[in-house]
C-alpha cells in the first residue's frame, strides 16, 4: 500500500472525523449509513492513518448492520423502503459506546476540536463555539468571555479579584467605584501562561490560543509582569507573549480588537490562513485550507459572527478556490 500524501491525509481525516460526527448525533439516515458503509469500504488506508478511531468507526457500523438484519430489513439492499428512520435509543447508545470505548483519546484530544475536550468541563467558566457570556466579579468588576474560551477562578484575597484565563479571549472591564464608596479598591488580576496583568480602574482584552498571549490595553491602565519584561500598558497598546519570551509593545485600534463585542469580525490586511483559523474559533465544524498559496492571500474585510457561513462561499467566489462540503460542518478549500 502506498503511503497517503499529506493532502490525502488531511482529507481522510476531515471525512472520518465528518462522520465521526454525524453518527454520534443519533440523527443519522438511512441514506447517510448506506454512504458511510460505502465510504468504509473506498477508504481502507483511513485505517493506517486513524487506527483506534478506524476501529470503532467500523463496529459502529457493523453493529447498526447486524441490528438492521435482525429486524428484516438490510442496512445496505436494494430492495427496501427509501423512508430515513432515526437510530432507535439502543443504536444510539451503542454508537456513543463504541466510539469511546475504540477511540477513548477523542475525548482528551478532540480531532480538529470538533466538540469540547474532557478537560474543558473542569473550568470554572466555560463557552462553546460561538457562544460569549458574562462574569459578575462585583459590582463593579465584570468579564466578557468571547467563543471557545475558559476561566478559573484565583483564590479570593481581600485586595484583589483573581481569574486565569486558560484558553480563548476575554474582555476585563473594572469600572469606577460607585460614588460615594469609601471601601477598599479591589485590584483586578488576570493570569494567562506566566503573563500577569493586574488593574484598578481599566478596560483591557485577553486573548490566549495556543502558546500565544495577546493583551490590549483599551482604557486606563495595566500593570504587565513576566518573567522576562515588566511594564505598564497604556491606552491602545498591545503586547504579545509566550513562556518562552515578550515581543515589543505595538500601537493598535482598539475597536478593531474588541470587533466581537459588537458580532463583528474585523481584518485589516491579514493572511487568508489567518482568517480561516479565526473564524474556526466562531463557526461549528472546520474549514480546511489545503492550499498554502491561497493562505497568502490578504483580507480586507469585515464578517459578521452570525453569517460565517456565508463566508465560506464569497472565499470560494473571491479566490477560484474549490469547495468541498462533508459532514459535520467541514469544509475544504482548494
Amino acid at each position: 500500500m502506498n503511503k497517503p500524501d499529506a493532502d490525502d491525509a488531511t482529507d481522510v481525516l476531515a471525512q472520518a472525523s465528518a462522520w465521526l460526527v454525524r453518527l454520534r448525533s443519533g440523527d443519522a439516515s438511512e441514506d447517510e449509513k448506506q454512504a458511510f458503509a460505502q465510504w468504509c469500504e473506498t477508504n481502507p488506508q483511513t485505517a493506517q492513518l486513524l487506527r483506534g478511531t478506524w476501529t470503532s468507526l467500523r463496529s459502529a457500523a457493523a453493529e447498526i448492520a447486524e441490528e438492521e438484519r435482525a429486524n428484516g430489513s438490510a442496512w445496505r439492499g436494494h430492495a427496501r423502503s427509501r423512508v430515513a428512520h432515526p437510530l432507535r435509543p439502543g443504536r444510539r447508545a451503542f454508537v456513543g459506546f463504541a466510539i469511546a470505548a475504540g477511540a477513548s483519546w477523542l475525548a482528551i484530544k478532540p480531532p480538529m476540536q470538533l466538540w469540547p475536550a474532557l478537560g474543558d468541563f473542569a473550568a470554572d467558566w466555560r463557552t462553546g463555539t460561538g457562544e460569549q457570556r458574562r462574569v459578575v466579579l462585583s459590582d463593579r468588576v465584570a468579564i466578557e468571555m468571547n467563543t471557545q474560551t475558559r476561566m478559573d477562578r484565583l483564590p479570593a484575597q481581600d485586595t484583589m479579584h483573581g481569574v486565569e484565563l486558560v484558553a480563548g479571549e476575554a474582555e476585563i472591564v473594572a469600572s469606577q467605584p460607585p460614588a460615594g464608596y469609601a471601601g477598599p479598591m479591589r485590584t483586578v488580576v488576570v493570569v494567562a501562561g506566566k503573563g500577569k496583568m493586574q488593574a484598578e480602574v481599566a478596560r483591557f482584552d485577553i486573548k490566549r490560543v495556543g502558546g500565544q498571549v495577546c493583551v490590549t490595553c483599551i482604557s486606563g491602565t495595566v500593570a504587565f509582569e513576566h518573567p522576562r519584561r515588566r511594564m505598564v500598558l497604556q491606552p491602545s497598546q498591545q503586547i504579545v507573549y509566550d513562556d518562552r519570551d515578550v515581543q515589543t509593545v505595538s500601537a493598535v485600534d482598539p475597536s478593531v480588537i474588541t470587533s466581537w463585542r459588537r458580532g463583528v469580525l474585523v481584518f485589516n490586511g491579514v493572511p487568508l490562513a489567518q482568517v480561516v483559523d479565526e473564524i474556526n474559533r466562531y463557526r461549528p465544524g472546520k474549514i480546511i485550507l489545503r492550499n498554502a498559496s491561497l493562505g497568502d492571500n490578504r483580507i480586507q474585510a469585515q464578517f459578521p459572527i452570525a453569517k460565517l457561513d456565508d463566508v465560506v462561499g464569497m472565499l470560494g467566489k473571491l479566490y477560484g478556490a474549490h469547495i468541498t462540503q462533508l459532514p459535520g460542518n467541514i469544509v475544504l478549500l482548494s
